[in-house]
């Protein structure tokens, strides 16, 4: 059945087809019952008839009966139309014709008859059909006629019986092609019915766009097998709808990002150009210019990077292997303690564990965090680079965490601070250097590992972000 039919109508047919094929074969069983039924009955008769004859034929007085008054007898043991009976005076001389009431001369017998002791039975009876196709039964057997054998044969032709079951298939097959009709019509109706909600929630979601996000389809008037559709849209739909909001702000908090340094560059070419300069000046404007535009590069690079790991990253493009976590936290020691120094804090290393990662992105997340701890720590205070291994819900994770002192950051913000250019202190004046992208950058490398990125604050004062990713296997 083709699938641009529309469900309810698929569903009737799919439900007249059953109930007609139900018809059908009920009919079938009914109507070979009701054969096998008359078909007994028949031949019930006709045992009936040969022990009517034989106990006749017995009777004293009879053969002279039979010899003098054979019409009489005639019409006595035919009894019913269609029956046809033979009585021969020797089984072993057919010649020798007593009694026939055979009009057509039909042969009446194919079997040896019946010896007088024995009682006719069903199974002796024989079936076969004359033309033109009438069903006939007969039965052929030995009685005596005073004091001799005689054989007797009895049949009867049905033709009344074809008549009845043709007009009974008939019925038949009118009632199944009735019922499968009205089956159809009413599976229709029930079907129709039945996908009410389904046409109520239809009419829900088309009225859900981008102006009306927060709507929700309506669990309550579905029946129990919809609901987990409905809350698995409305899930959907939450999801688009934080998606929808994140992408807003992605957009207003990047042309925020953009404008910035272009307002800048704009300003600054604005001002050199509205009087002549000197050669000094066009290059110190051409280095600040120079400043913007790598601000903007990296920009851009940070953002690209977050698109292509959000979208899906085969693992063969960035390879993973043991590293030494002490090593790994070293070198990021040795790169940032210039600026370290300049900012006057101290960086420290504690704890050696393997760690499972591709080299570049751990260096990269781990650049990042030391350098958004420099930027933040207060003079004179320490930075903690630490590695080691922890257990959550069964799995070995293996943790590097780095922890400042600097001003501490609320509890509710502390979530938002891996979220694309988000500052705590809501600045965007990019005094302190920073895109704002650092921390998102280093969750998505902790996911690209099947890990994750946290940030809490810790009893003893400092701020502590973490990285956690899955132990060697």
């Amino acid at each position: 059945m083709s699938r641009r039919w529309p469900l309810s109508a698929r569903l009737g047919i799919s439900g007249a087809l059953v109930a007609a094929v139900s018809c059908a074969l009920l009919g079938a069983h009914l109507y070979l019952s009701f054969e096998q039924q008359l078909l007994r009955r028949d031949d019930v008769q006709l045992l009936g008839k040969l022990r009517q004859l034989r106990q006749v034929l017995s009777h004293s007085g009879t053969p002279a009966l039979l010899y003098t008054q054979a019409d009489y007898l005639r019409d006595t043991m035919s009894g019913e139309s269609n029956a046809l009976i033979e009585i021969f005076a020797s089984p072993d001389k057919r010649a020798q014709l007593l009694l026939s009431i055979n009009p057509s001369g039909l042969p009446l017998a194919t079997h040896a008859p019946l010896e007088i002791q024995k009682e006719p039975e069903l199974r002796d009876i024989q079936h076969w059909t004359v033309a033109p196709g009438i069903p006939a039964a007969g039965i052929n057997g030995l009685a005596r006629l005073g004091t001799e054998e005689v054989e007797v044969r009895v049949a009867r032709l049905y033709p009344d019986r074809q008549k009845l079951l043709a007009d009974y298939r008939f019925r038949i097959a009118a009632a199944s092609l009735g019922a499968g009709g009205f089956a159809a019509v009413l599976v229709i109706l029930m079907i129709w019915q039945g996908l009410s909600p389904l046409r109520r929630l239809c009419a829900q979601a088309a009225s859900i766009g981008p102006s009306n996000l927060g709507q929700r389809m309506h669990e309550s008037d579905v029946p129990p097998e919809l609901r987990s559709l409905v809350q698995g849209i409305n899930g959907m739909l939450s999801r688009i709808e934080q998606g929808y909001v994140k992408l807003n702000q992605f957009a207003a908090d990047l042309s925020h990002e953009l404008r910035t340094p272009l307002a800048t560059m704009t300003g600054q070419s604005q001002v050199i150009l509205s009087q002549p300069r000197t050669e000094a000046e066009y290059v110190r404007l051409q280095e600040a210019q120079l400043d913007e535009l790598e601000r903007l590069n990296r920009t851009v690079d940070s953002l690209l990077f977050l698109a292509r790991t959000e979208h899906g990253v085969a693992p063969s493009e960035w390879p993973r292997q043991s590293l030494s976590a002490a090593d790994e936290m070293s070198r990021q020691i040795d790169y940032f303690t210039d600026l370290a120094e300049e900012q006057g804090v101290l960086l420290k290393q504690e704890g050696d564990t393997q760690v499972w990662a591709e080299p570049q992105l751990l260096r990269r997340a781990l650049a990042n965090l030391v350098q958004n701890a420099v930027r933040h720590a207060r003079p004179g205070s320490e930075i903690i680079l630490r590695s080691y291994e922890d257990i959550a819900d069964g799995v070995c994770f293996t943790v590097l965490e780095v922890a400042n002192d600097g001003d501490p950051v609320p509890s509710d913000e502390l979530p938002r601070l891996f979220d694309r250019f988000y500052r705590a202190d809501n600045s965007r004046s990019g005094v302190t250097g920073g895109s704002g992208l650092g921390l998102a950058i280093v969750n998505a490398i902790a996911k690209l590992h099947g890990g994750d990125a946290k940030v809490r604050n810790a009893e003893n004062g400092q701020i502590v972000f973490s990285i956690h990713l899955p132990a060697i296997a």
